[in-house]
């Protein structure tokens, strides 16, 4: 790939027709001109035909190579441009067009190729809807999705692309959320539920009052993340750039001891073209951008090249507890009832006293309650207990639900063999009925992630709390974590983060991407659980999951590595091909023609295997 492809705005001049245009009156010229010599070698007719190709052709290479020497810039346009130079000047004019030929052929090749690597990003950008429904007066009104407000009303039908970032006020639906979250089934949507642009509606018709749009909505600053993301250039990928500027100069001065040993200008000529370090340049940019796309297209948010290395080195991965390996949603992980009572009678009497309360605990009771088909019965007289519990009057008899008596055997009992988060006692008329405990709800997958991430070479786990320990043991043993540390207060995390950094530990944060921030930002990566539509998680991770699936971290963290190998890879295979092809042209076994068919051989193999790692999957 020669240097002035190297940047997008020239690549679309390329794509533009007047470009293909020329590009196809070069090949006519060339064509001619051979045609011409043969049929009449006598006329000179072939010499114009193929000096005016290689001015269409050859022009544009050698005007950014001056260009480029006047603002003290050297790239390999410069190896091309005097390899087509030289060629005109010892007469072969029809060299040096085929040679501007099959370099601009070979951009354009190593182009579509590489937009493979970016289709994910390009169908990010697809989704964002041009336009939106609205409703001014109960009246149906398309507004341009620049002109939408927040506050204002959309409406969204079946089938139909949601184009803003708002709360459901009217409607049911189901709702296709793949291409932010990569979740597979559909999820349901009702009113007050929250709802994002470039989703898609299967069934059900929405009202959503607007929150963001446009570049302010998540998929917007998603994509524009993505963007940014591509630009940061990893550190492998800065080394390759500070090398490949020594390429120039290497390759000229070798070219002329090449001439001045042999005599033969053709070789020289021929060195100048294989001896373009195109492939070596392309091996990190391309790698990057490619799997950039696939993380995009499965939900997990990277924000820079450099990022991929570090994720490719992790061996260290902390957990949070609360919204990380649990739901944060606390439920009744198990009821003990003394007879005569049963356990669904204890439920209703505990859910009775909880009707009215406000408070986590009082709702996973309730939600089991309900699960189970208990008959609640009216509180009266209901009345918080600060500290306790809550206090309530049932059917004429005061019921308390709330903290237990530590010394109690029964207690003691349920913690030692389950170790619960907490343990409730149920009392009516002062005397003991059962108790409930409570758990926060495990995520599903919990276990075999952190299975797999032993299997890919994390040599440390350990789970970072908060909270005691027995809540924190009841997780890690469920998790299979062996390691966990409890009641840390933040700056606690940060010491300990720190002090595996000094044991020269590459450490991975996992955190729900607010309380978690400053272990998030002290960590090599920080990984943000759920950050679809939360702005602190897209602004303090290196990495956000869009959504709550644990399956992707160590999907992040396999793409890092394949990233670090495909570009190693890269370079290795750029670095050996393209000495093969120098020694090749200074022993005469290539000719400036081959020498710049070989030349893009090398670079689109290159570009072909950092295209591979969009379809890689991981699970």
């Amino acid at each position: 790939m020669i240097g002035r492809f190297s940047r997008q705005k020239y690549l679309d001049k390329l794509l533009n027709i007047h470009e293909f245009y020329m590009a196809g009156w070069g090949a006519v010229l060339i064509i001619s001109s051979y045609l011409f010599e043969r049929h009449n070698p006598d006329l000179a007719y072939d010499s114009w035909l193929a000096l005016a190709a290689v001015l269409i052709l050859g022009g544009p290479i050698v005007w950014n190579a001056i260009k480029g020497l006047l603002e003290l810039q050297t790239n390999v346009d410069e190896l091309v441009s005097l390899a087509i130079v030289a060629s005109v000047f010892i007469g072969e004019y029809r060299t040096a067009a085929v040679v501007a030929f099959i370099m601009i052929l070979g951009s354009l090749l190593e182009k579509f190729t590489s937009e493979r690597a970016r289709s994910a990003i390009h169908s990010l950008i697809k989704l964002n809807p041009a336009q939106a429904t609205l409703l001014i007066d109960e009246e149906e009104t398309p507004v341009p999705i620049k002109d939408v407000k927040r506050g204002d009303l959309a409406l969204i039908r079946p089938g139909e692309r949601i184009p803003v970032d708002g709360l459901i006020v009217r409607g049911e639906a189901t709702v296709n959320q793949s291409s932010l979250t990569g979740e597979s089934m559909p999820v349901d949507k009702k009113a007050g539920d929250q709802v994002y642009a470039g989703t898609v509606i299967y069934n059900g018709m929405l009202v959503v009052e607007v929150e963001r749009a446009g570049q302010e909505s998540t998929l917007g600053r998603l994509i524009q993340l993505v963007q940014d993301a591509e630009n940061v250039k990893a550190p492998i990928l800065r080394a390759a750039d500070r090398y490949a500027k020594y390429f120039t100069p290497a390759i000229i001065g070798l070219s002329i001891l090449v001439f001045l040993a042999t005599r033969d200008i053709n070789r020289a000529v021929t060195l100048l073209i294989v001896g373009c370090p195109c492939a070596f340049i392309l091996a990190a940019p391309t790698a990057v951008t490619a799997a950039l796309g696939n993380a995009a297209k499965h939900g997990v948010l990277i924000k820079g090249g450099a990022l991929l290395e570090e994720l490719g080195r992790i061996d260290t991965v902390l957990f949070d507890k609360t919204g990380t390996l649990t739901t944060g949603e606390p439920v009744v992980a198990k009821i003990v009832s003394f007879a005569p009572h049963t356990e669904n009678s204890l439920l209703a009497l505990a859910a009775s006293a909880e009707k009215y309360s406000e408070h986590p605990i009082a709702r996973a009771i309730l939600n089991t309650a309900q699960e189970n088909n208990c008959i609640l019965s009216e509180p009266e007289n209901f009345r918080q207990i600060v500290g306790k519990g809550i206090e309530a009057v049932i059917n004429g008899k005061p019921v308390f639900v709330g903290a237990v008596n530590e010394s109690d055997p029964d207690c003691q009992g349920m913690q030692n063999e389950e170790h619960f988060g907490t343990i409730l006692t149920v009392k009516q008329a002062q005397e003991a009925l059962g108790y409930l405990a409570i758990s926060d709800q495990m995520r599903a997958n919990a276990g075999p992630v952190i299975e797999d991430l032993g299997k890919i070479g994390i040599r440390k786990m350990a789970l970072l709390t908060g909270d005691g320990y027995a809540a924190a043991y009841g997780v890690a043993k469920q998790a299979g974590i062996e390691e966990f540390h409890t009641t840390l207060l933040p700056q606690q995390k940060l010491d300990y983060i720190r002090n595996l950094q000094k044991q020269n530990c590459k450490v991975a944060m996992v955190g729900d991407g607010i309380n978690d921030a400053p272990s998030l930002a002290a960590a090599d990566i920080g990984i943000a659980m759920g950050a679809m539509g939360t702005d602190v998680a897209l602004d303090a991770a290196d990495v956000a999951l869009m959504n709550d699936e644990l399956s992707k971290i160590p999907f992040a963290l396999k793409l890092g590595k394949a990233t670090l190998k495909t570009i190693n890879f890269n370079i290795a295979f750029a670095m050996v091909f393209n000495l093969l092809a120098i020694i090749g042209s200074g022993l005469g076994y290539l000719h400036p023609i081959s020498g710049a068919i070989v030349h893009n051989i090398g670079s689109v193999l290159v570009v072909v295997n950092s295209a591979m790692l969009i379809r890689k999957t991981f699970y």
